[in-house]
């Protein structure tokens, strides 16, 4: 569109130089109309930190016109320095007449108090300010300033690291309200953009120290392989979009894949061991479906290894927001942490009617009583009742049988999972003995005798 031919070439790189702003704005535009990254009609939010990267996205934004604010993390890393920067943002903000919201951390205490490193305080701490922006202002998506050498690096550590296909495909231009338009930019047209049109902007010494590892990257080694490589960046875009073609058949196959192996039961999702340990792609599988729940690769090499040796059933495993246990015939995953919950104490049959997990009334007869319902003799009671998860060694009798049981074995014939079974409560009287495994079985030694007396119906509040 922009291509002139001139007989001199002295002239055709002049004008290529004029005209290079307007190509990186056209270029800019076109990107995120051909993606739909966003429209004018949203309110976007951009993440700002007062360097070259989010400076010339904050004016290719405005000379676009698209409706944005600044939003700026202080994370007072580098004294003066850090506080310079947001004056700067400040600056810019009013010049480019937009609103600019910026909030000051003390990241070096957040990383100390959560046992995180200083990299992780910081993107901890600007992401959840970021959200809470986005909800309370009603921003349609937070916009930052990830480039083509940004994803060439990730996917270095990505390869670094260990990493599949996934880990290939860099940087998505778009991640929920999240979108990165300047992705197929390099760092150099970003560069000569900004010289051309003389944008100021700050620069972070700390981008130029090689201990971390994105900046020994960056600093020496891409370089190098630039040397033997030039069209690097190019070669990178090209083989990005090869590896999101492959990766979406692989996901295809391994989405028709898991709905052959698991189904839900209530909260819970239920795997298919037997089906799984017949699948010859059983490590890819596992990988494709733990990974969403957040198990990390340990873990989820350990749970291959339980399913094939055949060994422990009810061994538990953790994420931040899902439990994981492994059954005779399923990998169960539920919501949440697996922990037994804490003992209610009762010591009235007032705070026992008021009870937010069991209801009392008096009854003079019963007929047959569902699972949910016990009937015993109110002078049975010895206050004070406990509700209660089970312990190791708790036993009762069983109704109907004259020995006593583990509860543990009681609940194992009862084909319960390992969630199931710490969900179980009990009912404990006074004197330390088991009235009932709440929803399964009173203890026999509390059955109604059938003389004249005062009985009392509890059942479970649903």
């Amino acid at each position: 569109m922009y291509s002139v031919i001139f007989k001199d070439a002295s002239a055709t790189c002049f004008v290529a130089a004029i005209l290079l702003p307007l190509i990186v704005q056209k270029k800019f535009e076109s990107n995120i109309l051909k993606n739909q990254l966003f429209s004018k009609k949203d309110s976007l939010l951009l993440a700002i930190s007062g360097g070259i990267d989010s400076v010339v996205l904050a004016h290719l934004l405005k000379n676009a016109g698209f409706e944005f604010a600044l939003v700026h993390c202080n994370f007072k890393l580098r004294g003066k320095d850090s506080n310079a920067d947001e004056t700067f943002c400040k600056t810019l903000a009013k010049k480019l007449n937009v609103k600019f919201y910026s909030q000051q951390f003390d990241t070096t205490e957040y990383s100390k108090k959560n046992k995180v490193s200083i990299q992780m305080a910081a993107r901890e701490l600007r992401y959840t300010w970021f959200n809470e922006l986005l909800k309370k202002n009603k921003f349609d998506h937070l916009i930052t300033a990830h480039h083509t050498n940004d994803v060439i690096e990730t996917i270095f550590i990505n390869l670094c690291r260990g990493t599949g296909i996934k880990g290939l495909k860099g940087i998505p231009e778009k991640t929920g309200n999240i979108v990165r338009p300047l992705l197929n930019f390099t760092k150099e047209e970003i560069n000569t953009f900004a010289k051309k049109e003389k944008i100021k902007f700050r620069t972070d010494k700390s981008n130029f120290e090689d201990k971390y590892e994105r900046n020994l990257l960056r600093l020496e080694v891409i370089p190098k392989l630039k040397k033997l490589h030039p069209a690097l960046e190019q070669t990178f875009l090209s083989n990005i979009a090869n590896f999101k073609a492959e990766a979406e058949i692989v996901n295809d196959f391994l989405a028709e894949k898991t709905k052959q192996l698991i189904s839900e039961k209530g909260e819970q999702v239920l795997i298919d061991k037997n089906k799984l340990k017949k699948e010859k792609h059983l490590n890819t599988l596992l990988h494709y479906i733990l990974e969403t729940f957040g198990f990390n690769a340990t873990q989820i090499n350990d749970i291959k290894n339980n399913i094939i040796s055949k060994g422990e059933t009810g061994k538990l495993f953790f994420t931040s927001n899902f439990t994981l246990t492994i059954d005779r015939e399923f990998i169960f995953i539920k919501p949440g942490a697996n922990q037994s919950s804490e003992a209610i104490s009762i010591r009235s049959f007032e705070e026992l009617k008021g009870s937010a997990l069991l209801s009392l009334q008096e009854v003079k007869n019963f007929k047959t009583l569902k699972k949910n319902e016990l009937v015993i003799e109110k002078e049975s009671l010895i206050f004070p009742l406990k509700i209660r998860g089970k312990k190791t060694g708790d036993k009762f009798r069983p109704f109907g049988m004259k020995g006593f049981k583990l509860i543990s074995d009681f609940l194992k014939d009862q084909k319960l999972n390992a969630f199931e079974k710490e969900k179980c409560l009990l009912l404990e009287n006074g004197n330390g003995e088991i009235i009932w495994v709440i929803g399964f079985r009173s203890d026999d030694r509390y059955k109604v005798t059938g003389k004249e007396k005062k009985l009392l119906k509890i059942t479970i509040i649903e």
